[in-house]
């Protein structure tokens, strides 16, 4: 091989791993987009309407009771999980290598102030999750949740640690989303070592329903009963299957007849 050849390879071979190089710059550039807060946080209040309801409003009210156990634990418990997951959307990513991000800001959430750490570990067909969380004047660096999801952001999971001082996992979350579509569901499981409520779960989701366009499925371990709920988030109508039948309730929570 002449010298002219060897000079023109040499080029060559330069010039594509520059092109090389620039691609996997661009490539790695942005931040990973992070799962919707849906996929952390759902709504099990829709029937606090319920609370204060006699008489005509039986079926709602059950409906209450179904998803009472999760409106009181995930308001109690999730609070600052919930909190500083939604406050990251606010905030931009540093990238610390290739295939690490880091969200860093400070939340305030019942007076009290936390500084939130989220990493994003880029890995070949998924990413990566980890939050850290320290309190002013209290507990540092605590991962009080980690999470999965694949590159399209369509599916994914997330795991709950109870609070700093037990560091027990108590909650499995796992998500599926359709953006297209506009749909998507999410199951919350009780994943606690111990306690009468391990292994109960809700499942919540929004479909292509014109008559119920929301449901929920809801299992409580400690009496062993199921309830699925039928629900349209427009109209405030649904239904409850409880007891081998379902039960309805109109656009004014008021129980009314099912129609077939």
């Amino acid at each position: 091989m002449n010298k002219k050849m060897i000079i023109y390879v040499i080029g060559i071979l330069v010039f594509f791993t520059v092109i090389i190089l620039a691609c996997e710059k661009e490539k790695k550039s942005t931040a990973p987009e992070l799962p919707p807060l849906s996929t952390f946080s759902i709504n099990v209040d829709e029937f606090a309407v319920a609370k204060k309801a006699t008489g005509s409003y039986i079926n709602v009210f059950t409906a209450a009771v179904a998803t009472g156990y999760w409106n009181t634990v995930l308001t109690a418990y999730l609070a600052v999980p919930v909190a500083s997951y939604a406050e990251a959307f606010n905030h931009p990513a540093q990238r610390l290598d290739n295939d690490t991000w880091e969200w860093s800001y400070q939340v305030v959430i019942n007076d009290t102030t936390y500084t939130a750490e989220l990493f994003a570990f880029i890995e070949s067909d998924e990413i990566n999750l980890e939050m850290h969380i320290s309190q002013a004047g209290g507990f540092q660096d605590f991962v009080w949740y980690t999470g999965t999801f694949n590159l399209q952001g369509t599916q994914g999971s997330w795991t709950v640690q109870d609070n700093p001082e037990n560091n027990l996992s108590w909650l499995n979350i796992i998500w599926n989303h359709d953006y297209e579509a506009k749909t998507f569901d999410v199951r919350y499981t009780n994943i606690y070592p111990t306690g009468d409520y391990r292994d109960s779960f809700i499942k919540y989701g929004i479909r292509k329903d014109t008559g119920y366009d929301a449901f929920y499925d809801i299992y409580s371990s400690p009496d062993d009963k199921t309830y699925e709920i039928d629900y349209n988030t427009t109209t405030h109508a649904g239904r409850i299957y409880y007891e081998s039948s379902w039960h309805c309730w109109d656009t004014n929570f008021q129980d009314a007849v099912c129609e077939d």
